[in-house]
């Protein structure tokens, strides 16, 4: 029997400012074993629409539904006016604790917070994202 959990609070953002200089993205994917990396819209169970930071676009909180053994894996990018992207990506557990979490720097990926142990996950989601890396420094290199 797999026991599941609610997690809420997740923020889902699309939006760009008024002179469409600053653009943020969020997204939340989940990891489960057995499909790997799948996009959080399979496992909602309720949305709540909120005022989004930019003036453009639409953001969400969203509460999600995990077995045990799943991660959730959120992310935040921002782009400025000079075009240097920052961000983080946060591992989430399926109790809903923060894990590990690194930060996005123009290319260069390294660990914040948490145990090196999920830096896979990151490895895993720069991967499938496309998402252009120059360097990383995530915790688990030898």
């Amino acid at each position: 029997m797999q026991s599941t959990y609610e997690i809420p609070g997740l923020l889902v953002e699309k939006s760009r400012s008024r002179s469409g200089k600053h653009v943020l993205n969020s997204t939340v994917f989940i990891y489960k074993k057995s499909q790997g990396l799948v996009p959080y819209s399979k496992f909602v169970t309720s949305e709540e629409k909120i005022k989004p930071m930019y003036a453009r676009g639409e953001a969400k909180l969203v509460k999600v539904r995990v077995e045990h053994g799943d991660f959730i894996i959120h992310s935040l990018f921002i782009r400025n006016f000079k075009g240097v992207v920052k961000g983080y990506i946060s591992i989430i557990n399926h109790r809903g604790e923060l894990v590990y979490r690194a930060k996005y720097n123009n290319g260069f990926v390294a660990k914040s917070t948490g145990n090196p142990v999920y830096a896979w996950l990151t490895r895993l989601f720069l991967n499938t994202m496309k998402i252009p890396v120059l360097n990383t420094k995530l915790g688990d290199e030898k």
